[in-house]
């Protein structure tokens, strides 16, 4: 969807100009354009074709970057084949830290309202796209760079939207800016989301308490690290399951 006048020259820094046009670049919000213009570089290259495969940023070093605001479970087979190749791949996923929504006229584009959204993400929030996109954890060549960011979102009430937003209907998500971000690749990145003092046998119950978070985001987080052979269970306790790390595991 093309971003509206409303959207664009928001100060975003400029990268290197993309060399393939298309639906890689016009299919997409404003967020994920911008998100690869502020992780390029001088010598860096938007949108160049790596082994048949469009690819959005490829570093200067040699190391391709595909951005994904959503659905990693989508670029699950390219960034197997691309890393199966011999190159190395960097996913980088945003999470919107804060969020501002602005509500335009759907026919003159005037600012109706403006608030932030009371919703904060955080980083476990990855867990909910790594569901169904676990063979991207702890692979050779392939790593998973969280980024929290602030973005606004724009809505118009044209009546085509969600009825639980009375009818708007979003037209475009931009970046505002990137606060921080962590690198998850090799198998001890992923272990030490685990906080270091909790002693296996953990739970979705351990786990949330010593996260701060709901159990049942635990058990995602759990349950993709299991997936990806990091932690294997043993027994259980009642009907929660226990994990401990796969070398420790002990024949049954």
């Amino acid at each position: 969807m093309e971003p509206t006048a409303q959207t664009q020259d928001l100060g975003v820094p400029r990268g290197p100009v993309a060399e393939r046009a298309g639906i890689n670049l016009y299919s997409e919000y404003s967020i994920h354009a911008q998100h690869k213009e502020r992780l390029a570089c001088p010598g860096d290259r938007l949108e160049a074709v790596v082994a048949g495969r469009v690819v959005d940023l490829v570093k200067a070093d040699g190391e391709l970057v595909e951005v994904q605001t959503r659905n990693l479970r989508m670029i699950v087979p390219k960034v197997l084949a691309l890393a199966a190749a011999g190159h190395r791949v960097r996913v980088a996923h945003p999470i919107a830290a804060e969020t501002l929504i602005r509500r335009l006229d759907p026919t003159t584009g005037k600012l109706l309202s403006e608030r932030r959204s009371p919703k904060r993400g955080e980083l476990w929030d990855l867990f909910d796209e790594l569901v169904k996109a676990t063979r991207l954890i702890a692979l050779p060549n392939v790593s998973v760079e969280v980024h929290m960011v602030r973005v606004t979102v724009i809505r118009v009430r044209d009546g085509s939207g969600s009825w639980r937003r009375r009818g708007d209907r979003t037209v475009d998500r931009v970046l505002e800016d990137l606060f921080s971000s962590r690198l998850l690749s090799t198998r001890e990145d992923w272990l030490a989301l685990i906080p270091r003092g909790l002693q296996p046998p953990w739970s979705s119950t351990t786990l949330g308490a010593a996260l701060g978070a709901d159990p049942t985001r635990a058990r995602q987080v759990l349950y993709c690290l299991a997936c990806a052979g990091l932690i294997a269970e043993e027994g259980r306790e009642a009907r929660r399951k226990l994990y401990v790390p796969a070398e420790l595991t002990r024949p049954w």
